[in-house]
């Protein structure tokens, strides 16, 4: 009996012993060596545009610029997704000059890699190719005035984005409804739809369509349909910017006026930051539509706003938009202008 005691015992602490070194290996944190001398204890969560993302007890994320980096080591096996779409699961990082080395954990596998070629480490399920990440966004703006006049006004919003791993779709829907006394002095609506395919790197290729009706602007259905380029040159959270280029066809159906259409060029124009904060954001979106049958027409849609969170995912947007229709009908003006609050809630 006193054996049987003695050996249970004996097991126990062989199997303690063998737990707790293991863990010791697995909390042992990840470390980079800056060219300054300075070292940096952490969990490297990510490598992107350049910059080594790293996790850290005493600064929250920070963000290092790889060409500042003369030493990193992994110490907790990562999944690494490589720009040709490779997958390598189990894997240690060292940073060896400027050149990473992959190492596969439980093998004598290595790969040679650049930091560029490394597109995401521990990728969510969509960015290999496994269904959708999806984002999106209600707001709505509300105001009622009574006394000397009465003035209702409602301003709404919905924004859907699906990203998959070499595609995208986003949806947009909003509009504007506008009473005074009874009468109503606004009545407008805006869809827009976007397909984009990534052709690797930061360039893709997308087709984009639209439906507008601006009842106040004599315009009962502006529709545009078309092919473009794009490019992401810069994707960080203190700076993104996109640009597209392409060719539309678009049919314009007015309620007095003639209706037509024309062949177009459109493009548009993305800035967004967070400078502000974490979770703000500050964006500039410009959109136009040229005539390539009457030269000298034009529409041009510029919008920059501040989006600010409040509670969870509850946020408040402030947004200035200019609208420019150098074809417009008689009796219209060609500059709009509009200034939204509206509060709302993002996923």
């Amino acid at each position: 009996m006193r054996f049987a005691i003695l050996l249970i015992a004996f097991w126990t602490s062989i199997q303690t012993s063998f737990a707790a070194a293991e863990n010791s290996a697995t909390n042992i944190p990840d470390s980079i060596t800056l060219a300054n001398g300075s070292v940096i204890h952490g969990t490297v969560s990510n490598i992107k545009n350049g910059k080594v993302h790293i996790n850290t007890d005493f600064a929250g994320t920070l963000q290092i610029d790889s060409k500042k980096i003369v030493e990193m080591s992994t110490h907790n096996p990562v999944v690494v997704k490589l720009s040709n779409g490779t997958v390598l699961e189990n894997v240690l990082i060292e940073l060896v000059n400027q050149t990473p080395i992959l190492q596969t954990v439980g093998t004598q596998s290595e790969a040679v890699v650049a930091l560029t070629d490394i597109v995401a480490i521990n990728p969510e399920p969509w960015q290999i190719g496994e269904g959708y990440k999806h984002e999106g966004g209600a707001s709505l703006a509300l105001v009622q005035q009574r006394g000397n006049s009465d003035t209702d006004q409602l301003d709404y919003k919905l924004e859907g984005k699906w990203t998959g791993d070499d595609d995208r779709f986003s949806v947009t829907a909003e509009g504007e409804l506008d009473e005074s006394d009874g009468m109503t002095n606004a009545e407008n609506w805006l869809v827009t739809g976007k397909y984009d395919r990534f052709m690797g790197g930061t360039t893709y290729l997308g087709v984009n369509s639209s439906l507008k009706q601006d009842v106040f602007a004599d315009l009962d259905m502006r529709f545009y349909l078309g092919p473009y380029f794009g490019r992401q040159y810069y994707d960080t959270n203190r700076f993104k910017l996109s640009a597209e280029l392409g060719l539309t066809y678009v049919q314009e159906n007015y309620i007095s006026a003639d209706d037509r259409s024309y062949p177009g060029a459109n493009w548009t124009v993305s800035i967004g930051s967070d400078i502000f904060g974490a979770d703000t954001e500050l964006y500039l979106t410009h959109k136009g539509i040229w005539d390539l049958d009457s030269l000298e027409d034009i529409v041009l849609d510029t919008r920059i706003g501040l989006k600010i969170p409040l509670l969870m995912n509850i946020q408040a947007a402030a947004e200035y938009s200019l609208e420019y229709d150098s074809g417009a009908v008689a009796g219209v003006d060609e500059i709009d202008q509009s200034l939204k609050v509206r509060f709302g809630y993002r996923w």
